[in-house]
């Protein structure tokens, strides 16, 4: 009777041990598996802000690994360039002369949004390892009606905070992760612009 009880107990060992590893390695896959923050919808985002929000993403190359990520920031950025809007800086991602891997995530001007890089992937815009991997690079045109781009980009600001949950003090400038001074038309008034990236998420 005492060598069946000895065996029964010797099962039982056997069982848990492989329960407790099971257990181990599904919690080592899961700690492997980076989220994969929900993308935009597109109905939706048009509703709130009230102009076209384009998804034309660039394939993948050193301009879009397509690593997924984690969303913390939100970084801003002016495109220094007075001639061109969205759809020339989209463009101008893929041109064949453009061979650096500079990146942004989204385009705004006066009257569209582009969105060129799946807001859950990393894109090389901010000029740091961090803002990279954790932020999305928002670019606001400086072509055309300026005062009109910078306020669309503001209503997609709040829309983007409250969509990922990113806190006010998380939407910087690019010159907080590289020193470059960017966004140029806006460093000067930073807190001005937040003040009303911050009016615009309190009334949703």
């Amino acid at each position: 009777m005492k060598q069946y009880k000895d065996k029964s107990h010797r099962r039982q060992y056997y069982k848990d041990a492989v329960f407790i590893m099971t257990l181990i390695a599904l919690i080592g896959v899961a700690m492997l598996v980076k989220p994969k923050p929900k993308p935009i919808v597109q109905k939706d985002i048009e509703k709130v802000i009230g102009i076209p929000y384009t998804i034309d993403t660039i394939p993948e190359s050193g301009k879009r690994p397509g690593r997924h990520r984690k969303i913390k920031y939100i970084v801003v950025h002016n495109t220094a360039n007075e001639t061109s809007d969205a759809r020339s800086e989209r463009n101008y991602l893929t041109n064949i002369t453009n061979t650096s891997d500079t990146s942004w995530h989204i385009v705004v001007d006066e009257r569209e949004i582009i969105e060129a890089i799946p807001l859950n992937e990393v894109a090389h815009h901010a000029g740091s390892s961090v803002g990279n991997e954790y932020g999305i690079g928002i670019e606001i045109c400086e072509s055309g009606n300026y005062e009109q781009s910078e306020e669309n980009a503001i209503k997609l600001i709040a829309y983007l905070m409250k969509y990922y949950k990113i806190p006010l003090s998380r939407v910087t400038t690019h010159q907080h992760f590289s020193g470059k001074a960017c966004p140029r038309l806006i460093l000067e008034n930073w807190d001005a612009f937040i003040d009303k990236v911050e009016k615009e998420f309190r009334g949703y």
